[in-house]
Order: structure tokens, then C-alpha cells, then sequence
């Protein structure tokens, strides 16, 4: 009973619409204690999360979000997320749609035999790589390839180069990583022979750093929720010491007229001393950081003339 309660636990906290609501775990134990009249202690494990935008070219795609009700027959009953139907290993959910079969992640955290499984349940050629990442991108699929073809993006998918027909790989919309890109699915469309290549987030354990950083103002995040364009140097400072963070380092923001969104800017080049940087400068943006509870600051000595 306790492993399908940990299963449930995991569920519950990957599909649940209010996620932009902060619930105590032990109030989470206890409605499913009450739930399934079991009194035995449900532990609710922390999870960290946390893709560097820009300075990786991903593809993010994150996990389902579904309520409560309908999530609780997945153990219980029919193994159903609303039109998704779970697969085998419980790893990933699979619906229908005409021509494609649309795919979205249930268990971020489960080894991957369990997504080999699941995808060759439904004869998809699908290899699935779990990569820790920082807590807005857990769950989500932030890289395509195939092997030795190209792949061609376009606004609503993407192609692997050399397959018949319309043979496009859609991105499924609905999920909110901040500034980064990310999207709540793929759809496969059943024609499709070619293997490609997901990589996707997943909890970082004890001692791994996030090969995957997200926005650091997205939901879960250090900084989840301000609004740190303008801001002095100081003002930020004192934000991230107050949860419990600290700056990393400093780069130099690109000079303006610059694209607004930084394309082409090369941040790596630009790091600035500490020591250079005064409290009286602005910060443009924050970047994720590979330790946890560490940001990088993109500053100058002017307020942005375009604040995101």
C-alpha cells in the first residue's frame, strides 16, 4: 500500500491545476489518508527542480496538469488522466487524436526503463533521456534530435528531415515556465517511422546539480514571482538574501538597440568582477544557475530601455 501511495503522492503533485498554489505537504497527507482510509503515514518527498534560455537551443515541453478527482482513478480504477490513458510502466500518458497520439509525462522521476516500456507499449521509436533540472522544468521535454537527420522547427512542431508526407511532431500548449519556452506535450502522429530523441527534466537528487536551468522568477523557483527588471543591484541583493539565495555571478547586458530578447549576445563572454559591479547599477534579468539557491544577474550601469 505505501509504494502505491508514494505513486499517488507523485500523481497528485504533477497534475494538480493549482500549481501556483503552495500547499503543506502534511495537508496533502492527510486528504489522502482520508481518501483511502489507510492510516499509515504517506511521506511527501521534497522534489528540487529548476534550462538555461539562450545559452542552450531546447525544445521544452512539460507534464500534464490535471485535478485531483480525475487523477485519483489512476491507481484506483480505470487508469484514466481525463482522455489519457497511462501506460503500462506508469510513466507516461497517451491519448488518441485521429492520426497522432498525443504524449505527456505522469512520473518525472521514474527510472527509465519505465519510459522504454511505455513508449514501445504504443510502437513509438522514442528514446527518452531524464536530465535533473530546477524546479520549473521538471517534467518537461527541453531537447529534440534524431539520429544522423536533420531536424526542421517550425511554429507549431517540428520535422525529421526524409519523412513521407506530413509527418510534423506537434508541440501540445498549457503550461507557464516563466520566460523560458516550454510546452505541456508532444503529438506523434501514428505514420511516423523515423526514431527521434527527447531529453526531459527531472528531480535533481541529493548532491547533483541541474544540468537544465529555468527562469529563476517561474513558478518553484528562488525567485518565483518578482518582477526584477530596473531594480538596483542593492534591491535585488537584499531579495535574494531574504529567500535564502545569493548572486553567482554578473554579466554585462547587451548594448542597446539590441534584440529585446538577447539573441546573439554571448553572456559567457560578458562576466563581469563583483567588486565592479556597484549597488546603484540595474538589473536587466536573471539566469538560472546550475547549484541551487544561486542566480546570475545580467546588469549595467542603465535601466533597460526594453524591461521584460
Amino acid at each position: 500500500m505505501n509504494s502505491d501511495l508514494d505513486q499517488l503522492t507523485r500523481l497528485f503533485q504533477a497534475h494538480d491545476p493549482a500549481r501556483h498554489v503552495q500547499a503543506r505537504p502534511g495537508d496533502l497527507t492527510a486528504t489522502l489518508e482520508t481518501i483511502l482510509g489507510d492510516s499509515a503515514p504517506v511521506s511527501a518527498k521534497p522534489r528540487r527542480r529548476w534550462i538555461r534560455r539562450r545559452w542552450l537551443a531546447l525544445v521544452p515541453v512539460t507534464v500534464v496538469l490535471v485535478g485531483m478527482a480525475i487523477a485519483l482513478p489512476v491507481l484506483l480504477q480505470p487508469r484514466e488522466v481525463g482522455p489519457f490513458i497511462v501506460g503500462p510502466a506508469k510513466a507516461l500518458a497517451f491519448a488518441k487524436n485521429g492520426d497522432y497520439i498525443d504524449v505527456r509525462i505522469v512520473d518525472p522521476d521514474a527510472d527509465p526503463r519505465r519510459f522504454r516500456e511505455d513508449f514501445a507499449a504504443h510502437g513509438l521509436n522514442v528514446t527518452l533521456t531524464m536530465e535533473p533540472a530546477s524546479p520549473s522544468l521538471v517534467g518537461t521535454l527541453v531537447s529534440v534530435s534524431a539520429p544522423q537527420r536533420t531536424v526542421t522547427f517550425h511554429a507549431d512542431g517540428f520535422t525529421i528531415d526524409g519523412e513521407p508526407g506530413d509527418n510534423r511532431i506537434k508541440l501540445i500548449k498549457g503550461t507557464d515556465c516563466g520566460r523560458t519556452w516550454c510546452q505541456a506535450g508532444v503529438s506523434i502522429p501514428v505514420s511516423l517511422r523515423s526514431p527521434f530523441e527527447l531529453i526531459s527534466g527531472r528531480p535533481a537528487r541529493p548532491g547533483e546539480r541541474y544540468e537544465l536551468t529555468g527562469d529563476p522568477t517561474a513558478r518553484g523557483e528562488i525567485l518565483e514571482g518578482a518582477d526584477l527588471a530596473n531594480r538596483t543591484v542593492a534591491e535585488v541583493k537584499a531579495l535574494l538574501r531574504e529567500r535564502g539565495a545569493t548572486v553567482e555571478s554578473y554579466h554585462q547586458a547587451p548594448p542597446e538597440p539590441f534584440p529585446r530578447d538577447g539573441a546573439g549576445w554571448d553572456y559567457t563572454a560578458h562576466v563581469l568582477r563583483p567588486e565592479s559591479v556597484p549597488d546603484a547599477w540595474y538589473v536587466h534579468e536573471a539566469l538560472g544557475s546550475h547549484e541551487t539557491n544561486r542566480v546570475k544577474l545580467v546588469v549595467a550601469p542603465r535601466p533597460s530601455a526594453h524591461p521584460h
